[in-house]
């Protein structure tokens, strides 16, 4: 792929030579230069006239110029990362698209012909690109420069086994149930029509990279978004769940490998708590099952069952699809299954190339490291790239030394990086601070000075992205304060406060620091800080703070963390007043498994407070066997159907069992509409979770 900036810099020794032409042709110029006869014998001309193509390459326009877009159409939303390809820019610039006009923080010019933009929510249709150099006060006008497609995809990426639940958002669409949805020229399955902008389907498979989304419609009409989903090997948390219409009669069930994708051909699906009763059905070759009768209305507890598969079962399901991804059994009998050989491991990373760009200095050439002190004894100076996490909470975990970006490392305007990352559209952010090695090149201490981020970098499978710089512009100089209001110590515990901030970059993206969690023991009152924040301005302009604590038992001395109870995605901009953090539910309790044996056939919870979702994992032989049991918040009481008697499937392990059990909240939940990322306490609000042994 060749870039303005590979461009420019192939193209210097030509311009040069071309001068050197042209000025031994202009009067009073020197001494006439002896002529250079081509391969045909002819002379050089001796005039810009006497050469067209010549006086086309030089006669390169106006100055100051905007020549195109790279890609020049993205969702009516808005967020798409886009190059603007042109001339005379300087590091000052303001764009419009469409008359909106862009932030500071959206706009980043790296060198007099490119300039990377985040586009602005638009109307459907093409829009003219504006582009004022604020230095100058000159401007460019792109006219239709960029299109605005008339509907977003959410996911914008999803696994290449297909049955990623994807919403289309339309903008003046006119779509009906009558529409269908194509992906990459494949047809969708399960289309659900809500109204004339709002569309949801499954993914058909696909190999990796960007496809196509068409919908069309009864009347022939289309409308199109290219390059709209993103295929690569990565699972993803919206491939199984729930979702449909309103339990009325039938039902369908789908079940999938989790690892592999492959239909579970053979698996038996249960309609029904009680199997004497229930309705059941065998999986297809597609992986699919209908199940029809007059028990399916209102709600029905749906459980699957398979060879050398966990079981799984989702409680009152209230809608008429449930699709299942389980995970294969850890049994040695079904060892040579070809769902069972080993966990998933992606295959198709891209890769991003591009550098770290700090401000000052003399425009569009390389800045010092000024924001990160000079280092002492035994440090250094380094920058490391990461992907924004889906979760605010984790550990950072540092690359390998040998891969930092350190003052030393090569670039053109700033300081080179590369970041082999999953495909898709990415949020990146960098940290640059001073780190501290052992003897055998191990980082003990990395302290952050100075971040970045960039948004919307389309990262394609096993392709490369180039010319992707973060501006170095956020100084970590603040400190949070909390003021938390934990639940009271108790002997079994929680007896710890673990408290982290990460920081919100908006579609569920988070930047992670190095120094952004503390742990204090309970009890405690007042309040606690945590330094080394970033302001919220420049790129992280529209970013926000996002608080979780967790109450744990023993992390310090080395426990388990259960019982534990967790509040999370506490959202704030205000690094000046201390930040309220309650809300924490109580430790739950579960009555059935209990400590006698259990029959397989009842749960029961006791939980307080506002609950929207339980899930309870059953293990047994050592973990071989797993039965995972969702349930709304409505019911923590509630029978299920006994499983061992399904012939040639997997079911608990007599003996010995384990129980995990959690309550949560969940913002803006809706049952019917279930997600199987939503089944991870990442995507909780508030939980409370303990564990219980048991036999079975």
């Amino acid at each position: 792929m060749v870039t303005w900036r590979t461009w420019r810099g192939a193209m210097g020794g030509a311009a040069l030579a071309v001068s050197a032409a042209v000025a031994a042709c202009l009067p009073g110029s020197g001494p006439p230069i002896n002529p250079v006869v081509d391969d045909a014998g002819a002379p050089p001309p001796t005039s810009l006239v006497s050469d067209g193509g010549l006086q086309d390459e030089l006669l390169l326009g106006p100055p100051f110029a905007v020549s195109g877009l790279q890609p020049s159409h993205g969702p009516w939303t808005g967020g798409t990362r886009t190059t603007i390809a042109g001339r005379g820019f300087s590091s000052h610039l303001q764009v419009s698209l469409g008359g909106t006009q862009l932030s500071s923080s959206n706009v980043f010019a790296s060198d007099p012909t490119t300039a990377a933009i985040l586009t602005p929510p638009g109307t459907p249709g093409p829009v003219d690109v504006v582009v004022e150099n604020l230095d100058t006060a000159q401007t460019a006008t792109l006219p239709a420069g960029f299109v605005y497609d008339a509907f977003a995809v959410t996911p914008d990426t999803g696994a290449t086994t297909g049955g990623t639940r994807i919403a289309l958002k339309g903008n003046g669409t006119k779509w009906t149930a009558a529409s269908t949805i194509a992906v990459g020229g494949n047809p969708c399955t399960a289309v659900s029509f809500t109204d004339a902008t709002d569309l949801a389907c499954t993914t058909p498979p696909n190999g990796p990279g960007s496809q196509s989304v068409l919908v069309t419609n009864a009347d022939g009409t289309t409308d199109e978004a290219d390059d709209a989903f993103v295929y690569s090997d990565s699972p993803d948390g919206y491939r199984g769940g729930l979702y449909g219409g309103a339990l009325a009669g039938t039902l369908t069930v789908l079940g999938f490998d989790e690892w592999t994708g492959v239909p579970l051909q053979g698996a038996v699906a249960v309609a029904g708590s009680n199997l004497a009763t229930a309705v059941t059905g065998t999986l297809g070759a597609s992986g699919a099952a209908q199940l029809t009768g007059p028990s399916l209305s209102g709600t029905v507890t749906v459980t699957l069952v398979g060879h050398c598969h966990q079981p799984m079962t989702y409680v009152d399901v209230p809608v008429d699809t449930a699709t299942f991804y389980l995970p294969p059994a850890l049994d040695p009998a079904c060892q040579g299954d070809p769902s069972s050989t080993g966990n998933y491991t992606p295959q198709d990373y891209g890769q991003v190339q591009g550098e770290l760009v700090w401000p000052g200095g003399i425009e569009f050439e390389r800045a010092p490291w000024s924001s990160v002190p000079d280092p002492g004894p035994g440090e250094r100076q380094a920058a490391y790239v990461f992907d924004a996490y889906g979760s605010p909470l984790g550990v950072v975990g540092l690359p390998a030394a040998s891969s930092a970006t350190t003052p030393a490392t090569g670039g053109q305007l700033g300081y080179e990086f590369t970041l082999d990352t999953v495909p898709g559209n990415q949020t990146l952010y960098a940290l640059a601070g001073l780190e501290e090695d052992s003897d055998a090149g191990q980082i003990v201490r990395f302290e952050p000075f100075v971040m970045g981020i960039v948004r919307g970098v389309a990262v394609k499978p096993s392709g490369v992205t180039v010319g992707i710089d973060i501006p170095m512009t956020s100084l970590l100089d603040r400190a949070l304060t909390m003021a938390p209001h934990p639940p009271p110590y108790a002997p079994r515990g929680p007896n710890e406060l673990q408290t982290t901030v990460a920081i919100d970059l908006g579609a569920g993206s988070y930047a992670l620091l190095p120094q952004g969690t503390r742990t204090d023991f309970l009890p405690i009152s007042g309040t606690i800080s945590i330094a080394g924040v970033p302001a919220l301005d420049q790129t992280l302009a529209t970013a926000q703070y996002d608080l979780t604590a967790s109450a744990v038992t023993g992390q310090i001395t080395g426990g388990s963390a259960y019982p534990t109870s967790v509040v999370a995605n506490i959202e704030t901009t205000d690094a000046n007043d201390p930040v309220a953090i309650g809300g924490f539910l109580g430790i739950p309790v579960l009555l059935q498994p209990s400590t006698t044996t259990w029959s397989g056939t009842h749960v029961q919870i006791q939980a307080t407070g506002p609950v929207d979702l339980a899930v309870v994992d059953v293990s047994s032989g050592n973990g071989l066997v797993t039965w995972q049991i969702v349930a709304p918040g409505s019911d923590l009481s509630f029978d299920l159907p006994d499983i061992s008697q399904v012939q040639g499937v997997e079911s608990l392990r007599h003996g010995v069992i384990a129980t995990n059990f959690a309550v949560a909240r969940i913002n803006g939940f809706q049952y019917g509409g279930l997600r199987s990322g939503q089944l991870a306490s990442s995507a909780w609000s508030a939980y409370a979770a303990d564990v219980a042994s048991g036999s079975y």
